[in-house]
């Protein structure tokens, strides 16, 4: 089974080692958390941790609205939609073949 990224893995996952931006994200595209960037809103960072975005959990981009804003995504079993900006303090890591 091939992997929806493009890089052809039969493994059933893989990560890639460097970090992608959230905005770069398609739908089917998974990436694991790594942490969150430097600066930004503290108290969203606060918000994103209370809905489940914590470090090492693999989130997967189910739709992009047809303006790009906002992405559905899904986190553990449930469905939630954010915006690029305010996602865009997620360090992020590709994974290939969830």
């Amino acid at each position: 089974m091939n992997c929806s990224c493009g890089c052809k893995s039969d493994s059933m996952k893989e990560w890639n080692t460097e970090c992608v931006e959230f905005r770069d994200l398609k739908p089917g595209d998974s990436a694991e958390i790594v942490g969150y960037r430097e600066g930004g809103n503290i108290n969203y960072k606060f918000k994103l941790l209370a809905m489940g975005l914590l470090r090492n959990r693999i989130i997967k981009v189910l739709h992009v609205a047809p303006f790009g804003d906002p992405v559905e995504i899904l986190v553990m079993s449930y469905r939630l939609s954010l915006r690029k900006q305010e996602a865009s303090v997620l360090k992020l890591r590709k994974v290939c073949g969830e």
